[in-house]
């Protein structure tokens, strides 16, 4: 990879390795998004909840459910848009040269990278395919790593 990155400019480097940043936002918030999204999952979360209090949902009422859920997915969409709008700005300000954002580009493909892989072995093991995804592209974020080291030292 260092003789990869070495013949890449700092321009194709950028360019290739935000490709693979925004695609592993996409692939990690449009996966948070569509599991905790389910009203099935909500469902069955609260019930479980509710039942360790000795309560059921006849007892809170299922409007209040539905309520609840209601605020529940304005909260996720709301938190995953800042997310990604935490990172389109951290991304833009890396093409602007900034150096804080340079730091945080090499800290999100060093942590970033194996935890990624190891939720894709979890997947995996939990019987989902969606593993294999995940370990492909925690795998590009950790490969990123050198290039930010020979284009992004100073």
């Amino acid at each position: 990879l260092r003789e990869f990155y070495a013949k890449t400019s700092k321009k194709s480097f950028l360019t290739m390795a935000t490709c693979v940043l925004v695609a592993t936002d996409v692939l990690v918030l449009s996966y948070i998004y569509l599991k905790f999204n389910d009203y099935a999952f909500f469902e069955k979360t609260m019930k479980l909840s509710l039942a360790m209090n000795g309560l059921t949902i006849e007892h809170v009422g299922k409007d209040f459910v539905l309520h609840l859920h209601s605020l529940f997915y304005k909260t996720l969409v709301i938190s995953l848009g800042l997310a990604a709008l935490y990172h389109a700005i951290n991304y833009f300000c890396w093409w602007k040269g900034k150096k804080f954002a340079a730091t945080y580009i090499k800290m999100l493909s060093c942590i970033g990278g194996p935890l990624m892989i190891l939720w894709g072995f979890g997947l995996l093991s939990s019987g989902s395919n969606l593993g294999l995804i995940f370990l492909l592209f925690g795998a590009a974020l950790l490969a990123l790593f050198p290039g930010l080291k020979q284009h992004f030292s100073e």
